[in-house]
């Protein structure tokens, strides 16, 4: 099986800032450091709600198991999209 080629893509991550996931989310991006190209933090203080923009440069399989991580710790929501 041969792997897909690179593409730029954009993970979108949403998640409750009073829940401490974000401890969890930094391990996973960390584990994902060398397909991030860009990264964006807003803090949504008023709905305590965290926002983080990711842009990457990964395979599209890459790309679904950063995502999936993402998706699977508790609190953190994910949307992300393959240009």
């Amino acid at each position: 099986m041969t792997q897909s080629p690179p593409r730029i893509g954009l993970v979108g991550v949403t998640f409750d800032a009073a829940t401490g996931c974000l401890g969890n989310i930094e391990s996973v991006l960390a584990a994902f450091a060398d397909v991030v190209v860009a990264r964006m933090s807003l803090p949504q203080c008023a709905a305590d709600t965290g926002l983080l923009t990711l842009v990457v440069n990964a395979s599209t399989d890459q790309i679904g198991a950063l995502a999936g991580r993402l998706g699977m710790l508790e609190s953190v929501r994910v949307k992300s999209l393959v240009m």
